[in-house]
Order: structure tokens, then C-alpha cells, then sequence
């Protein structure tokens, strides 16, 4: 009779779950997806600068050395109000140049890396730097104290968009949004990335024609977040 009794039980109890299923299942719900985005001036802007030994001209050993490309790269440094401790060693190279299939000379390259703040003008600058022997320069990295602020604020105002978007749709079959069921932040390598790359701003080549507009597209840290959000309809 125990027995009996504990599987009318548990028969009963299983019956009631799966009424609160088919409840659950046909409850009626809306799922939508907010974005936000915003561009953000950078603090400090890494900069990277290759300086590479080349030649006057076509002869072959009227080469300027690295020490002379350097003290021109130096005063550069000190027009625009920065100096060699601010300067990061980076690496160096070494490439022999051919002439037909004979080995001639040794050509050396040096890396170095800089960090700028706002006071630095930063397309004066690179205009500056458009000299013979600055082989490349690059935007390596930028960054902003606030930026950790700025991403919860572009999550909020996303998660407000989803809500806004839920609320004209329902409106438009006249019925009215209620409780939020849940909220899910999409895959964040998803939503962060900087202009000029995906999901980090690296290796961004500059020269001295870069505009003022250009670069500051180049250098500004975008953020952009998606919120998907479940609300019930009343």
C-alpha cells in the first residue's frame, strides 16, 4: 500500500511539472537585440618607429649610418617637446645588401617605441618624422583612463535600446511589453574593436599625408556592445 501510495505521488508530482512546461512553453515572450557604440579619444598613443641606415644614392657605399638617421630622429624628438628617455628600445636588425649575387654591405635597422599623451601634436609629429631614414611608423596600441567607465555606460544604453525596440514592436500589434525574463551580453570579442582593426588597434601604418581626420579615426578607441534581452508580453 506504501508503495502504492509513493508512485501515485510521484505520478501526480511529474503530471504538475509537465503542465508547468506546457505553461512555461507557450507563456508568450519577445526576444530583441540592442546595440550601442561610441568613439573615444585616446589618453596615450603608442607609436612605433623603425629607423633603417640607407643610401644617397645609386653607389652602393654612400650609405648614411644609423648614428646620423638617430641624432636627426633625436632633434625631431626635442622640436616636438619629447625627449630620448621617453624613448623604448625595441629591437634591432641587420640586412646585408646585394649587388647582382655579391654580398656587399651590412645595413642595420632600429626599433624604437613611444608613448604620447595629449600633450604631444601628434600629426605635426609624424610630418616631422617624414624624413629619409624613418623606415616606418606605426600606431602600436592607444588607450584611455576612463575607457572601463565608458563600456559599462555603451552595455546600459544598449541593454535601454533592446528595451525601446521591445516596447515600439509590441505597440505596433498593440501589446504592451512587461517583465524582463533575461538578459544575455553577446561574446565581448564581438563587441569591442577599434577603428582600422577588428578587435585591437595594432600595426596601423602613417605617413606625413595623413590628414588630420584621418588620424584621428586612426588613433579613437570605438566600443560597441549588443544585449540581447527576453521580455514577457502582457
Amino acid at each position: 500500500m506504501k508503495n502504492i501510495t509513493l508512485v501515485l505521488v510521484f505520478l501526480a508530482f511529474a503530471n504538475f511539472a509537465m503542465g508547468q512546461e506546457l505553461v512555461n512553453d507557450f507563456s508568450k515572450y519577445i526576444v530583441v537585440t540592442g546595440s550601442a557604440e561610441v568613439s573615444v579619444p585616446p589618453d596615450e598613443i603608442e607609436l612605433q618607429i623603425v629607423l633603417k641606415e640607407y643610401n644617397k644614392s645609386d653607389k652602393i657605399k654612400d650609405k648614411v649610418n644609423l648614428k646620423s638617421i638617430e641624432t636627426k630622429f633625436f632633434d625631431i624628438l626635442n622640436k616636438n617637446g619629447l625627449s630620448r628617455d621617453d624613448l623604448v628600445f625595441d629591437n634591432s636588425s641587420f640586412y646585408w645588401y646585394y649587388w647582382w649575387v655579391y654580398r656587399n654591405d651590412i645595413y642595420k635597422q632600429k626599433t624604437y617605441k613611444i608613448i604620447l599623451n595629449n600633450s604631444t601634436d601628434f600629426l605635426s609629429l609624424v610630418q616631422d618624422l617624414d624624413i629619409d631614414g624613418v623606415n616606418s611608423l606605426s600606431v602600436t596600441n592607444s588607450t584611455n583612463k576612463e575607457l572601463q567607465k565608458l563600456r559599462k555606460e555603451v552595455k546600459i544604453t544598449a541593454l535601454r535600446a533592446a528595451k525601446e525596440k521591445a516596447e515600439y514592436l509590441l505597440e505596433s500589434i498593440d501589446e504592451r511589453i512587461g517583465n524582463v525574463i533575461s538578459i544575455e551580453e553577446m561574446p565581448e570579442n564581438q563587441n569591442i574593436f577599434w577603428r582600422g582593426n577588428q578587435s585591437i588597434l595594432s600595426n596601423i601604418s602613417i605617413s606625413s599625408n595623413t590628414t588630420n581626420e584621418e588620424m584621428e579615426n586612426l588613433s579613437s578607441i570605438k566600443l560597441r556592445y549588443e544585449v540581447k534581452a527576453k521580455f514577457e508580453i502582457q
